[in-house]
């Protein structure tokens, strides 16, 4: 769902996990791999630099801004391949996870479109598709692994 009033993407889903499992999905690269992109460095550490990297797409930089773990993820990702990130240039992504008991609620809003360049509603229909797409996708691979 795209919030254009608030100028900001947010997807919210419930999956049949715990919160450690969906909390190690969101936070160790081996683990984003089988999901988001094709490779992922970056440590769940404040201030630390990494990158989200697809084959098809290339190499997008991220920073750490967030971390409480098992319920909070937060970084800055560049919005052009190869480049810092920075207030004008990239958007916040906010990974929240309540414990349902058994499942886990993953809630991830993506935010900073204003101070974007260019067709800003392109990109948030772009990330719309693409967070229900690649959150669909951890979801299949966490209850998949819970299943066996």
């Amino acid at each position: 769902m795209t919030n254009s009033s608030a100028l900001e993407v947010t997807r919210t889903l419930d999956i049949l996990a715990p919160r450690e499992k969906v909390w190690a999905a969101l936070t160790v690269p081996a683990l984003i791999n089988e999901w988001f992109g094709d490779e992922s460095t970056f440590e769940p550490t404040v201030g630390a630099a990494g990158s989200l990297t697809w084959a098809d797409f290339g190499s997008y930089r991220l920073v750490i801004e967030e971390v409480d773990e098992p319920t909070l993820l937060a970084y800055r990702w560049a919005r052009s391949k190869d480049a810092d990130p920075d207030t004008h240039n990239s958007t916040h992504v906010r990974f929240t996870l309540e414990d349902l008991g058994g499942s886990t609620r993953l809630t991830v809003v993506e935010t900073g479109w204003e101070s974007l360049e260019g067709d800003i509603e392109k990109g948030m229909a772009e990330n719309t598709a693409g967070w229900h797409d690649e959150l669909n996708e951890l979801r299949a691979v966490l209850e998949l692994q819970d299943s066996q």
